[in-house]
């Protein structure tokens, strides 16, 4: 699956799409206008959908979908899905975010200490996303 993004502004997203705390002044840098990136996983909120993407200057990063295009909307072979709220670890990301699920590549979705990693930079689990 790949993406174009159109903007990095939280001016972009809707009133309506701003549960994790955006304003128009969010930056979601250091993402590009205009540039391509493939999508890793999938976030699913009641109302919105996250994308799991990761910009050459920067790490794995979950940012609204709103702010993209779709080029390519074949989702790669091998993924899977979690329900969070019946998953161990995951189901915090339910309560505490409102997240129904999440798509991806295997390890994401089977492993909470992986999706942690990720995003807390461990270089171990980094060392597996960057293999995807």
């Amino acid at each position: 699956m790949l993406v174009l993004c159109r903007s990095i502004s939280g001016k972009a997203l809707p009133e309506n799409v701003r549960i994790m705390g955006e304003t128009d002044e969010t930056d979601f840098s250091p993402l590009q206008p205009d540039q391509q990136y493939k999508v890793y996983g999938l976030m699913f909120f009641a109302s919105r959908i996250d994308f799991l993407v990761c910009p050459p200057s920067g790490g794995p990063m979950w940012v609204p979908s709103n702010l993209f295009d779709v080029v390519e909307d074949e989702i790669p072979l091998g993924w899977g899905c979690v329900l969070t709220e019946r998953s161990e670890g995951y189901a915090d990301l339910s309560e505490a975010f409102g997240i129904h699920s999440i798509c991806g590549y295997l390890e994401l979705i089977r492993s909470y200490s992986h999706y942690v990693g990720i995003l807390e930079r461990d270089p171990e689990e980094l060392k597996v996303f960057y293999s995807q």
